[in-house]
C-alpha cells in the first residue's frame, strides 16, 4: 500500500482529485502555463576591442538560477521509483510526463473559496497543515510575517556522519498533490487505493469561430483562491505571445497591476512561477501607449546566458509586432551594437549597460527614450555585482524621463524596501512602487533541501575528493530511487564520481541498488563513459563530444540513465529533468581560479530537482564545508536580507556620475545618494553600513549629506574631479571611470613618478588593491625566495618577502620570463595557477589606466615604457624575448628551444630563414617551412617616416614650433586587419628626446588607410631636442618601429 502525502491523508476519498486520460488531455489545453524555460551559459567576453578590459565583473560572472526560493517542506513519498516503469516501455518516459505537469498551476482546486482582492491584505501564512488549501499572496505585508520553518538535525555531527540540516515546512503544500500530479507512479499509486475515483471536470468555454463570445458556465477557475485570467483579456494581437490560454495564479494576481496602470511594480515569488511573463505583460501596455519607435524597453539581467534566452525568445515572440530585439551583452560585436541603437527592445546586463551609458556622448537623449526598464534578478542588489545595478537604477530615476520600472525578485525577507526604493512613480517618488509577494504555496513542485557540513582543512581540490567519496552515504540516506544529478565543479571530478558511483552500483547486492541497469546498450565513444553508463551513470559536461552528449541526453531522458554527474553549466541550456540533485562542493573552477558558487548558481542547480512538467517533489542536497553550512541555511530558507552593497565603491561611483554630468553640485549629490537602495537600507539598518567619513548616530539627513561631502573631498584632492564652481570630472576621473578603477588603485596610480621606469611601473600594477587577497600561504615564501633568486626574474625583489605586491611582481615576472618554478612545485601548482589567472583578469585595465593617465601627463617615456610592459602583458611574453617567436601558430616550447638554438631569436631573424632551413632546424618534413614562412608574412610588420613641413616658427624665448607629417603603414604585401582573428590596432606616440609628449593616439589597421599620412605640430625648447616617433601594434610583441628626425641648425 502506498502511503499518500499528509495532507491528502486528511481528505475523505471522495474529495480526492482524479484524472482520466481525456480530462488529462483538456487539462493539458485549457489550463496550460508558462515555466521559465532553461538558459544556457557562456564565458562573456568582448570580441574585438582590446579595450575591453573595462568591464571588471561582467566577464567573469557565471550564469545563475532564475529565482532565489523560500524552504518548502516534503513529504517522504515512499512510492518505489521502479513503479514508474516496470518494463521501461517506450511511451513511458520523463519527456511523456511533461504533458502531465505543465497544467498544476493552473488546474483549480476541488473545493475553490472564493477570495475578494482586498482579503489579500490581512492574510498570514498558517503556522500549522491545514485541510482547506491556504492562500500565500500577499500584496505589502510586513515582513515579519514569513513561513515557520524548523530545522532539525538529521544526523549527529560526528567524524564519521557531516553534520545536516533538514528544512520541513509546517504549512500544506502550495500545489496540491490531489491536483493532477505529473509522475505516472504516483497515479498508479492512487488508482490501486481508488480504482472508481474521477475528476469533476471544469466547465469554461473559449471562444472560436462559430462563437462571437466565450459562454461562461461557471466563470474562469480559481487557483489559490485567485482568480485566473484568460489570456483573451489581451488585444488581439497580443494573445499570439502567449501559448497558453490562461494565465496562472501568480500571474493573475498581477494582471491587473502590471496591464491597468502605469506604476513601478515589484514582484516576489518562487523558482518556476512564471515570472518572466508579467514582463511580458508590460510590454503589451507599452504598446497600448506609445507608438514605435517613439520608445525603448530596457531587460537587465545578472547573467549573459540569461540575456541570450530573453533575446531569442523575445525576437520570435515581438517580431511579428514590428519590435526589435537586440542582445547587448560582453559577446555583442561592433555590428550588434549599432543595432542595440535601433532596437525597441535591448537585453543586456547592469554591467554592460553602466559601461555603454558612461561612454556614449548622447547617453542622457536615449536614457529618456526608455520607458520601460525590466530588472531580472533585482535580488543580487546584496552581490558585490549588485553596485553596478543599484547605479544605473538610480541614474535612470535621477534623469525623470517617466521610465517605469518593473523589478521581479525570488522570495527574500525585505523585498518590500525594493518597492520603497523604486517609489510608484516620478509624481510620487516617496509612495512605495506596488509590491506583491506570493509564499512558498505557488512553487509549482514541493522541494526538501539538506545542507550537509564536513569538515576538512584540505584544499578545494582534496576536499573535493573527500566529497565523493561520500555520494554513497547521501544516496542511501536521501534517494528514492529515482533520477539523480550530480554537480560537479571540474570535469575530472565529473568523471570521478560518475566512477565511484558506478563501481559502488557494480558492487551492491541487486536489492540494495538505489537505481535501475539500462534495458538497452548506451553507444558512447569515450571510454570513461563507456565504462558507467553500463551502471546507468554517466557524465555531461563540454568536454564530451557532441554525440556523446547527445547520447547520454536521450538515454537520461528515456529512462535508461539514472545518474549524471555534471558540471554547474549543466544548469542552464539543457532541459533535463531529475528528482534528487547533489551539489558536491560548493566552489567553481573556472579560467584557473577558485572561488565559492554564487547564490543564483546555487539557485540554479537546485532549481533543476523537480521542474514543474517533470514532478511533484524532489530533494536537493547541498555538500559544503561546515563554516558555510550556516550561509546554505539562509539562502536555502529564504531569510537572507537584501542589503546594499554600494557603499564598497561609493566614491567611485559618485565620480562616475559626476562625468556623466548627472551629478554637478553636492545638492545633487545628495539627491542622487537619496535616490538609492543604499539610502532605504541605512534607514533600517544604520549599524550594518561602515562609511568613510559617516557617523551611524546622526539622523539619516545628515548622515547622507557628511558621506556625500566626504566622498567629494576624497575625489578633489586626489585631482579626479574639479569644483570650478559645478563639478566636473578631470582626464584623470575619466579614466578611472572608464577603467572601473577602484580608488585606492587609482590613487597608488597617480603617484607614480615622472619618467617612470617598467620596474616602478610594474610595482605600482603589483600593489593595486584588486591583489589584496593574494597574500603569502603557508609554506610559499620559501619557494618565492628561490624564484626571486633566479636570473629571469628581471626586477627581484630586495627586501624580505611579505607584502603580496611582492608575490604579484614575482608572479608577473616568473609568467613573461616563462619560469615555471613555482608551476613545477606539486603542492604550489594549483594555488600558482589560480593566482595567475586573478592576476591577469585584472592587470591589462589597470595597464592601460596607466598608459592613459601617463598621456595626460605628456610623459612620452612613462607612455613608451608602459606601453612597452602591455605588449608583454598581452602576449605574456617580455616584448624583447625570444619567447615572442610562440605568438607564430605551430611554434611552442619545444620549437622555440630548438630556434634559439639555431641562433633564430626575433620575427625579423625568423622571416628572413629560408623554410628549407626552418624545416631542417626543427626537423619538420616539406611543406612544412613554406607554411611556416607563410604564417610570418601574415605577421604585422610596421614601417614609419618623420617628414618636417614648411619652415619652423620661432616665438621668442618660448619655442619653435615644427610641423610634421607621419607617414606610416605595412610592409606586408597585404595590410593585416587581423592576426589570429584578433582585430590590429596600431598605436603612434611622436615625443621629444627629453621625453614631452607631441601627440599619441590608437587607430585601427583598417582605418589607418584612410588618414595616412597624419599630420601633428611639434614645440620644440632646446636645439638639442629631437623628434621620436614611434608605431607598434598593440598586443603584440616585437610589433614595433620607430624614427628620430633631428632638426638642421
Amino acid at each position: 500500500m502506498t502511503r499518500l502525502p499528509t495532507a491528502q491523508k486528511a481528505r475523505p476519498c471522495s474529495e480526492r482529485l482524479w484524472l482520466s486520460a481525456p480530462s488529462a488531455f483538456l487539462g493539458v489545453l485549457n489550463f496550460l502555463t508558462t515555466v521559465d524555460p532553461a538558459i544556457e551559459t557562456s564565458v562573456t567576453m568582448e570580441p574585438n576591442d582590446p579595450y575591453s578590459y573595462y568591464l571588471p565583473y561582467e566577464q567573469y560572472a557565471n550564469n545563475n538560477v532564475d529565482d532565489y526560493i523560500l524552504n518548502a517542506g516534503y513529504q517522504d513519498d515512499q512510492v518505489d521509483y521502479e513503479l514508474s516503469r516496470p518494463h521501461r516501455p517506450d511511451t513511458v518516459t520523463r519527456q511523456s510526463q511533461a504533458a502531465f505537469g505543465r497544467a498544476r498551476l493552473s488546474l483549480p482546486p476541488p473545493a475553490p473559496v472564493p477570495i475578494e482582492v482586498n482579503d489579500y491584505l490581512g492574510y498570514n501564512y498558517a503556522s500549522t497543515p491545514s485541510d482547506d488549501y491556504t492562500r500565500a499572496y500577499l500584496e505589502n505585508q510586513s515582513e515579519d510575517i514569513r513561513p515557520s520553518i524548523q530545522a532539525v538535525h538529521a544526523l549527529a555531527p560526528t567524524e564519521s556522519r557531516p553534520y545536516q540540516h533538514i528544512f520541513r515546512r509546517q504549512e500544506s503544500s502550495s500545489s496540491p498533490t490531489n491536483a493532477v500530479p505529473s509522475s505516472p507512479t504516483y497515479q498508479a499509486s492512487q488508482r490501486q487505493q481508488n480504482p472508481e475515483a474521477s475528476m469533476p471536470i471544469r466547465s469554461y468555454a473559449f471562444p472560436t469561430a462559430q462563437q462571437g463570445k466565450p459562454e461562461i458556465d461557471r466563470g474562469p477557475p480559481t487557483v489559490q483562491g485567485i482568480q485566473l485570467v484568460p489570456v483573451h483579456t489581451l488585444p488581439d494581437r497580443f494573445r499570439t505571445i502567449f501559448p497558453f490560454a490562461m494565465f496562472n495564479a501568480v500571474q493573475s494576481a498581477c494582471f491587473q497591476s502590471i496591464y491597468e496602470s502605469d506604476d513601478n511594480c515589484v514582484f516576489s515569488s518562487p523558482t518556476g512561477s512564471g515570472k518572466t511573463v508579467l514582463f511580458e505583460i508590460a510590454i503589451c501596455r507599452m504598446l497600448r501607449g506609445w507608438t514605435n519607435g517613439t520608445f525603448k524597453v530596457v531587460y537587465m539581467a545578472p547573467t549573459k546566458s540569461l540575456c541570450s534566452e530573453r533575446a531569442r525568445d523575445w525576437k520570435a515572440k515581438f517580431g511579428p509586432l514590428n519590435l526589435k530585439c537586440e542582445e547587448m551583452t560582453g559577446d555583442s560585436d561592433i555590428t550588434s551594437l549599432h543595432h542595440v541603437q535601433r532596437a525597441d527592445i535591448i537585453v543586456t546586463t547592469p554591467e554592460k549597460w553602466d559601461s555603454m551609458t558612461r561612454k556614449w556622448k548622447d547617453h542622457e537623449k536615449l536614457v529618456r527614450l526608455i520607458k520601460l526598464l525590466l530588472i531580472d534578478e533585482v535580488h543580487i542588489l546584496n552581490k558585490d555585482r549588485g553596485a553596478a545595478l543599484e547605479v544605473v537604477v538610480s541614474r535612470m530615476k535621477s534623469v525623470g524621463a517617466g521610465t517605469r520600472f518593473v523589478a521581479l525578485s525570488a522570495t527574500v525577507p525585505n523585498s518590500q524596501d525594493i518597492a520603497t526604493w523604486l517609489g510608484r512613480n516620478d509624481d510620487t517618488p516617496n509612495v512605495p512602487a506596488t509590491h506583491k509577494r506570493f509564499g512558498e504555496e505557488f512553487r509549482p513542485v514541493e522541494l526538501t533541501r539538506y545542507v550537509c557540513g564536513y569538515q576538512s582543512n584540505a584544499n578545494a581540490f582534496g576536499f573535493d575528493t573527500v566529497l565523493t567519496k561520500k555520494l554513497s552515504d547521501v544516496v542511501v540516506k536521501y534517494s528514492q530511487k529515482k533520477p539523480i544529478m550530480v554537480f560537479c565543479f571540474t570535469r575530472k571530478s565529473c568523471s570521478e564520481a560518475a566512477k565511484f558511483l558506478a563501481e559502488w552500483w557494480k558492487h551492491s547486492a541487486p536489492k540494495n541498488r538505489y537505481w535501475h541497469a539500462p534495458t538497452r546498450q548506451i553507444r558512447v565513444e569515450d571510454k570513461g563513459l563507456q565504462s558507467t553508463v553500463s551502471a546507468g551513470v554517466a557524465v555531461h559536461h563540454a568536454g564530451l563530444g557532441l554525440d556523446d552528449r547527445g547520447a547520454v541526453e536521450s538515454a537520461y531522458l528515456a529512462g535508461e540513465l539514472s545518474v549524471i554527474c555534471c558540471t554547474s553549466t549543466l544548469a542552464v541550456g539543457v532541459n533535463l529533468p531529475c528528482h534528487m540533485v547533489i551539489i558536491k562542493n560548493t566552489v567553481s573552477y573556472e579560467a584557473g581560479a577558485i572561488k565559492e558558487y554564487s547564490d543564483l548558481e546555487i539557485m540554479q542547480m537546485i532549481g533543476r530537482a523537480g521542474r514543474p512538467q517533470f514532478d511533484t517533489s524532489a530533494l536537493a542536497v547541498i555538500m559544503t564545508k561546515m563554516q558555510q553550512v550556516k550561509h546554505y541555511e539562509q539562502l536555502l530558507s529564504g531569510q537572507e536580507r537584501l542589503e546594499s552593497c554600494l557603499h564598497l565603491n561609493l566614491v567611485e561611483h559618485l565620480n562616475a556620475e559626476i562625468g556623466l554630468g548627472m551629478v554637478p553640485d553636492l545638492c545633487a549629490a545628495k539627491k542622487w545618494l537619496a535616490g538609492t537602495f543604499l539610502r532605504v537600507r541605512l534607514e533600517d539598518n544604520p549599524t550594518h553600513y561602515q562609511i568613510k567619513g559617516d557617523t551611524p548616530d546622526r539622523d539619516l539627513g545628515a548622515r547622507l549629506e557628511q558621506i556625500c561631502d566626504s566622498a567629494i573631498s576624497q575625489l578633489q584632492e586626489l585631482g579626479l574631479i574639479e569644483c570650478t564652481p559645478s563639478f566636473k570630472t578631470t582626464d584623470y576621473g575619466e579614466a578611472m571611470a572608464r577603467y572601473y578603477m577602484n580608488i585606492t588603485t587609482m590613487e597608488t596610480i597617480l603617484s607614480l613618478p615622472r619618467k617612470p621606469k617598467i620596474s616602478e611601473i610594474l610595482a605600482v600594477i603589483s600593489q593595486a588593491h584588486e591583489f589584496r587577497e593574494l597574500r603569502f600561504r603557508s609554506g610559499e615564501k620559501p619557494v618565492y625566495k628561490e624564484l626571486n633568486d633566479m636570473p629571469d626574474i628581471r626586477f627581484p625583489i630586495k627586501v624580505d618577502l611579505s607584502a603580496y605586491a611582492h608575490k604579484v611582481s614575482l608572479i608577473v615576472q616568473s609568467v613573461l620570463g616563462g619560469v615555471r618554478h613555482v608551476a613545477d612545485q606539486p603542492n604550489h601548482r594549483v594555488q600558482n595557477s589560480i593566482d595567475q589567472s586573478l592576476i591577469f583578469q585584472h592587470i591589462h585595465r589597470l595597464i592601460r589606466c596607466i598608459v592613459d593617465c601617463q598621456s595626460f601627463d605628456k610623459d612620452a617615456i612613462g607612455i613608451r615604457n608602459a606601453l612597452m610592459l602591455s605588449r608583454s602583458l598581452a602576449a605574456r611574453v617580455w616584448d624583447d624575448s625570444p619567447m615572442v617567436l610562440q605568438q607564430i601558430e605551430q611554434i611552442g616550447p619545444v620549437a622555440l628551444r630548438k630556434l634559439v638554438g639555431a641562433k633564430i631569436t626575433t620575427m625579423d631573424e625568423f622571416a628572413s630563414t629560408e623554410p628549407g632551413r626552418l624545416e631542417y632546424v626543427l626537423n619538420k618534413a616539406p611543406p612544412f617551412g613554406l607554411n611556416m614562412h607563410n604564417r610570418i608574412q601574415a605577421f604585422p610588420k610596421l614601417r614609419v617616416a618623420l617628414q618636417m613641413i614648411g619652415q619652423p616658427f620661432v616665438k621668442a624665448q618660448e619655442h619653435v614650433a615644427v610641423k610634421l607629417k607621419i607617414d606610416l603603414g605595412f610592409l606586408n604585401q597585404k595590410t593585416p586587419v587581423y592576426y589570429r582573428t584578433k582585430p590590429v590596432f596600431v598605436i603612434v606616440l611622436v615625443g621629444t628626446s627629453d621625453g614631452q609628449k607631441i601627440t599619441f593616439f590608437r587607430i585601427s589597421a583598417q582605418k589607418l588607410e584612410r588618414i595616412n599620412p597624419i599630420n601633428a605640430t611639434a614645440y620644440l625648447t632646446s636645439p638639442t631636442q629631437l623628434i621620436e616617433c614611434y608605431v607598434m601594434c598593440d598586443d603584440l610583441g616585437q610589433c614595433h618601429n620607430m624614427f628620430h628626425l633631428k632638426l638642421l641648425h
